[in-house]
């Protein structure tokens, strides 16, 4: 019976695979832990269209990445409303949703708090830089603290 891996699966294969295994392997076993479904005209045309969707959003927000970091290299994201003292030490670190707030107001372009590396806390006024990561690429930008 011709299969299709919903999950990685030890000996199996990786998920989206079709594979051919034993019929009372694939009903006894593998369906029932919702590991496979079978491998019907009309499986295999949802997975291939959930595949191309995948693909289309990750080409997507790969473009948006790159419009982003095109952008904040041409500009200056200035992060500003945090108290600090007559030295310009900081009283709270900027945190990475402060920062993705400010890449917001500044290029109109969004990014996830989450996609923002701080390789030091930042806990006083001037220029820092950060890294923007998405997927295995790793951008680096300036970013300004202001008053």
């Amino acid at each position: 019976m011709k299969v299709i891996l919903l999950k990685d699966t030890a000996r199996l294969g990786l998920r989206g695979q079709v594979k051919d295994v034993a019929d009372s392997y694939a009903v006894n076993v593998l369906i029932p832990k919702g590991l496979v479904v079978q491998a019907t005209p009309s499986e295999l045309a949802k997975w291939k269209q959930k595949e191309d969707s995948t693909k289309f959003k990750k080409e997507i927000a790969s473009n948006t990445f790159v419009q982003l970091v095109d952008a904040l290299r041409k500009t200056i994201v200035e992060v500003s409303g945090h108290k600090h003292d007559e030295k310009g030490q900081l009283f709270a670190q900027v945190k990475e949703h402060e920062i993705a707030d400010a890449i917001y107001k500044t290029v109109k372009l969004s990014i996830d708090p989450k996609q923002i590396l701080i390789e030091h806390p930042i806990k006083h006024i001037g220029e820092h830089m950060i890294t923007l990561k998405q997927g295995e690429r790793h951008e680096r930008v300036s970013i300004t603290i202001v008053d």
